[in-house]
C-alpha cells in the first residue's frame, strides 16, 4: 500500500476508464436521482423515528391552533445543536403543507449526501472513483432508516463544507477558508452537534496528514491547526450555554455487544439476507484497496476514517440524552475508508471491473431499499385505518408489541401514536420528552409512568431477559382516569386478557383499539 497526500493528474489508466462514465455531467446527476429514487417511490418517508417527528413537528407549527393538545404539549423555540430539519419544515410548511415539506426535506438531506460524496471524490482524485460510487449505499445506513434526521443533515452539510474548505485551501486563500468555516461551523452545528464534530474530524485529519507529509514539529502542527481552524470553535459559545443549562453532556452506556452489532447493521433495512452481504462487499473493497500494492490511500481521509472509528469505539451509547449516539458514526467510517481511496495507478482493465462493480452494488443497494421502504408504507398503511375510529382529542395510551428477541427488521410502527397525534389532535405516550435534545415537553403527570417515550414499548408474553415490560402488565398499571383509549400494535397476541374498564371497540386498521370506559 502507498499513501498519497493529494489528488495528481490522472495517468492514462483513468483517462480510458472516462469511457465508463462516471465522471460527466450527465453521470453525475443520473447518481444523484439514483440515490433519492427510494424517497421517490414512497409518500412519508418510512423511517422509525419519522412518525414520530411527524406528531413533533404539528406541535412546532400549529399547537396556537389546537387547543386540545395546548395543556399536555409546550414547544419553547431555544438555541440548540439539534434543530436542522425542524427550522427548514418550519420555513417550508407554510407554502408546501406539512406533510410535503417533511419529505422535500428528507429528500434534500439525501440529495446533499450523495453530491458531496461525489464531490470530495473530484477534489481529492480529480474524477469520481467507483470507491466513491460504493459509499452512496451507506447514506442509507441504519441511523437513517432509525430517522435521525438533523444527524443526517448535519452529517451530509459537514461532508459539503469540507469540499469547500478544501478547495480554498488549496487556492491558498487562509482569510476565505476561515470565513468559510466560521459560516459553516455554526450553520451546521445548529443543525446537529455531530455534523461540526464531524467537519471538525475532517478538517484536522487533513492538517495533521499535511504535518506529516511536510516533516513538521507538534509545535508547528498545532500552530497551523489553530491559525487554519480556529473559526470551527464559535460553536462552542452556545454549546456551552446550551449543555449548562441541561445537564452537561448526559453520557451513558457503554457495550462492546452493541458495537458488534452496531457493526454489523450499518445496511439494516428489513432483510439481513441482503443487508450483511452488502457489508461484507464494502468491508472486501476496502481490505482489498488497503492490501494491494497498486492503491494508493490518500492520507487526510484514511486519517479521518481511523479518528473516526475510534470515536466509535469511545463514545457511548447515550449522549446529551439522545440514545444511539455510537451507531451514527459507523456509515462515515466506511465513507472516509472508500473516499480515501485513489485509482491514479490502477490499470484501465481493473478500473473499469472496478466501476462495474460498484455501479452493481449501488444500483442493487437502491433496489433493496426502494422495496425496503414501499413494504414499510404498506406495513404502516395496514394500521392506520385505526387512527379514524379514535375521537379528536383523546388521550390515547399507545403500545408497541416487540418480540422477545430482536428481529432484523426496524421497528417501524414505534411511533404512530405520532401520526394519531397530528391527524386526530390526540394526546399520545409516544412523544419524546428530552430536556436539551428537542424544544418539546410533555407535561401529563396524570399519565405517569405512561407520559412519553419509551412507555410505547411492550412484549406480548414473559421472557427470559425483558427489555420492556409485559402487555398485561402495562395495561394492568395504565392510569385509567388518564386515557380514553388504548391502541395496540404489532404483535398483538390472539386473545388478550384485558383488565377490568377496557374494552374492544370496532375499527378498520390492524390491531387491537379498546376505550377506557372509566375515564372521566
Amino acid at each position: 500500500m502507498m499513501l498519497a497526500g493529494s489528488a495528481n493528474r490522472m495517468d492514462h489508466a483513468v483517462g480510458g476508464a472516462r469511457m465508463i462514465g462516471l465522471d460527466t455531467r450527465l453521470a453525475f446527476l443520473l447518481l444523484c436521482l439514483t440515490a433519492i429514487s427510494p424517497l421517490l417511490i414512497v409518500g412519508m418517508p418510512p423511517l422509525v423515528d419519522m412518525y414520530g417527528h411527524y406528531g413533533r413537528y404539528v406541535l412546532q407549527t400549529d399547537l396556537q391552533n389546537r387547543p386540545e393538545l395546548q395543556q399536555y404539549y409546550s414547544y419553547q423555540w431555544q438555541l440548540l445543536g439539534n434543530l436542522g430539519a425542524d427550522l427548514l419544515v418550519h420555513a417550508l410548511y407554510t407554502v408546501l403543507g406539512l406533510e410535503t415539506a417533511i419529505r422535500v426535506v428528507v429528500i434534500a438531506t439525501q440529495a446533499i449526501a450523495a453530491a458531496a460524496i461525489l464531490l470530495l471524490s473530484k477534489e481529492l482524485h480529480g474524477r469520481v472513483t467507483p470507491f466513491a460510487v460504493a459509499a452512496l449505499p451507506l447514506i442509507y445506513g441504519m441511523p437513517f432508516n432509525y430517522g435521525f434526521l438533523n444527524f443526517s443533515l448535519s452529517m451530509a452539510l459537514g461532508l459539503l463544507a469540507f469540499v469547500m474548505w478544501l478547495r480554498l485551501q488549496r487556492s491558498g486563500n487562509t482569510i476565505a477558508s476561515q470565513m468559510w468555516l466560521a459560516v459553516a461551523s455554526v450553520t451546521i452545528w445548529v443543525c446537529h452537534t455531530y455534523g461540526w464534530a464531524f467537519l471538525g474530524l475532517l478538517c484536522g485529519s487533513c492538517l495533521l496528514a499535511q504535518a506529516f507529509a511536510a516533516g513538521s514539529s507538534r509545535l508547528a502542527v498545532l500552530k497551523r491547526a489553530v491559525i487554519a481552524c480556529w473559526p470551527l470553535l464559535l460553536p462552542l459559545v452556545p454549546m456551552v450555554a446550551w449543555r449548562s443549562g441541561t445537564g452537561g453532556l448526559d453520557l451513558m452506556g457503554w457495550y462492546i455487544g452493541y458495537k458488534v452489532q452496531w457493526l454489523i447493521s450499518v445496511f439494516r433495512t428489513r432483510w439481513a439476507i441482503f443487508d450483511i452481504p452488502s457489508l461484507v462487499f464494502v468491508v472486501m473493497l476496502i481490505y482489498w484497496a488497503i492490501r494491494t500494492k497498486h492503491v494508493e490511500i490518500d492520507r487526510r481521509m484514511g486519517i479521518a476514517a481511523i479518528v473516526c472509528f475510534a470515536s466509535f469505539m469511545l463514545v457511548p451509547m447515550k449522549v446529551f440524552g439522545s440514545l444511539f449516539a455510537d451507531m451514527r458514526l459507523v456509515p462515515y467510517v466506511m465513507i472516509t475508508a472508500l473516499l480515501g481511496i485513489s485509482v491514479k495507478r490502477l490499470d484501465a482493465k481493473t478500473l473499469r471491473l472496478l466501476s462495474l462493480l460498484a455501479v452493481a452494488f449501488f444500483a442493487a443497494r437502491t433496489l433493496v431499499t426502494g422495496a425496503s421502504y414501499i413494504a414499510g408504507e404498506k406495513s404502516v398503511a395496514q394500521v392506520l385505518p385505526t387512527i379514524e375510529s379514535i375521537p379528536k382529542g383523546s388521550r390515547v395510551a399507545f403500545f408497541l408489541v416487540t418480540p422477545c428477541k430482536g428481529t432484523w427488521e426496524l421497528p417501524m410502527l414505534a411511533h404512530m401514536g405520532g401520526v394519531a397525534l397530528a391527524r386526530r389532535s390526540v394526546f399520545v405516550n409516544s412523544m419524546w420528552k428530552v430536556p436539551g435534545a428537542n424544544p418539546l415537553d410533555v407535561n401529563y403527570p396524570e399519565a405517569f409512568p405512561f407520559e412519553h417515550d419509551p412507555s410505547q414499548f411492550v412484549h406480548a408474553a414473559y421472557c427470559k431477559k425483558p427489555q420492556y415490560p409485559r402487555l398485561s402488565r402495562a395495561l394492568a398499571r395504565l392510569p385509567q382516569h388518564a386515557f380514553t383509549h388504548v391502541w395496540i400494535v404489532g404483535e398483538v397476541p390472539d386473545r388478550l386478557s384485558l383488565p377490568q374498564g377496557l374494552e374492544p371497540i370496532p375499527h378498520a386498521g390492524k390491531g387491537a383499539l379498546l376505550a377506557v370506559r372509566s375515564a372521566r
